[in-house]
C-alpha cells in the first residue's frame, strides 16, 4: 500500500471512531434509583428554623369537621421539630401560645415543611403532647457525615442501597419516575409506600406515607393515607406544599397546606420554652 493510500485508510479509520457513539452507561435499577434520590435530597442544607402557615380542613363522610379544621402560625426549630404554635385568622396569629413537636404519625401536625422524609425516625419519633415541653435537640435527626449526605453520585457509583427499603417497580410517567417501596423490616417504622421523583435531578416531588387518623390524645388511631406533594425552595429544596390524608374506607379525610413559609436566621430561645411563655406574652410573635 503506497503512503498515501495509508494515510488515506487512517484517516477513514478515525473519521469512523470519532461518529462511533461512546457506550451508554448502564441503566440503574430502581433500589440505585431510591439510593440516589436520597442522597440528591439530603444533598440540600437543612435550615435551623423555618416559621409558616398550616390550614388543617377536616372533614368526615363528605362533611366538613370544623371542630378539627383550624389555621396555625408556627416558628419552628428543625433540629428537634420544636415549634411555637399560635392559632390565625387572615394572617395575624392571635390567642393563647402553645409549644408542639411538628411530626408524622403522632396526634401533633405533621411538618415542618423542610421534613427529612428518609430520618429513620421520622415517624413517631418521640411522644409528643400539645402540653408537654418539646425534647431536646436530637443529633440522630442528622445524617451521619459521609454517609447518603454527599452530593449526588455518577452513575455506575451509586453508593451503598438502602437498608429499610427495597423498590420492587419503577415506572416513567412523563418527566417523572414513579417508584413502588417495600420495607425490608418494621412497617410500622418505615412508612413510604411511593415516590414520585424528577427524572433528570432525582429531587422529591410526590410521596405516599401510611399514617394514622388520631382520635383525641388518648392513642386510639386509624389507618390513613398521606398524599404529601413538594415544591422546590431556596435553592432548590423539596418543601412540603400540601398533605392529603384518607382513612382506608374514605370516611374521614384531612387536609394540610403549608403557606408564608420563611426562613429565619435565629429566632428567640423562649420560644421552645413552654415555661417562660407567661412572662414573654407581650413579645409574642402575631
Amino acid at each position: 500500500m503506497t503512503p498515501a493510500r495509508t494515510v488515506a485508510a487512517l484517516a477513514v479509520a478515525f473519521a469512523c471512531a470519532a461518529q462511533s457513539p461512546a457506550p451508554s452507561p448502564p441503566p440503574l435499577t430502581g433500589d440505585q434509583i431510591f439510593t440516589r434520590v436520597k442522597a440528591v435530597f439530603r444533598s440540600y442544607p437543612r435550615p435551623p428554623y423555618v416559621a409558616y402557615t398550616l390550614v388543617r380542613r377536616d372533614s368526615h363522610n363528605g362533611a366538613p369537621d370544623f371542630e378539627n379544621s383550624y389555621t396555625l402560625k408556627l416558628w419552628c426549630r428543625t433540629a428537634d421539630r420544636s415549634a411555637l404554635a399560635r392559632r390565625a385568622w387572615r394572617g395575624k396569629a392571635y390567642g393563647e401560645l402553645q409549644n408542639i413537636t411538628v411530626m408524622f404519625d403522632r396526634e401533633v401536625d405533621p411538618g415542618p415543611p423542610t421534613a427529612d422524609m428518609f430520618e429513620k425516625r421520622l415517624f413517631g419519633a418521640v411522644a409528643a403532647r400539645r402540653d408537654e415541653p418539646s425534647p431536646a435537640p436530637r443529633d440522630e435527626a442528622s445524617p451521619v457525615p459521609g454517609e447518603e449526605a454527599s452530593p449526588l453520585p455518577l452513575i455506575g457509583r451509586v453508593g451503598a442501597l438502602d437498608g429499610d427499603y427495597r423498590a420492587r417497580r419503577v415506572a416513567r410517567e412523563g418527566e417523572l419516575l414513579h417508584l413502588w417501596l417495600e420495607p425490608k423490616s418494621d412497617r410500622e417504622r418505615n412508612r413510604l409506600d411511593e415516590l414520585w421523583v424528577d427524572a433528570a435531578s432525582y429531587d422529591l416531588r410526590r410521596a405516599l406515607v401510611r399514617d394514622h387518623l388520631y382520635l383525641g390524645m388518648g392513642g386510639a388511631a386509624i389507618d390513613d393515607e398521606f398524599d404529601v406533594r413538594f415544591t422546590p425552595g431556596p435553592g432548590g429544596l423539596p418543601l412540603i406544599a400540601s398533605i392529603r390524608g384518607q382513612t382506608r374506607y374514605g370516611q374521614f379525610e384531612t387536609e394540610y397546606t403549608f403557606s408564608d413559609i420563611t426562613f429565619p436566621e435565629a429566632l428567640p430561645e423562649w420560644y421552645f420554652v413552654p415555661k417562660q411563655y407567661g412572662v414573654h406574652r407581650g413579645e409574642a410573635p402575631a
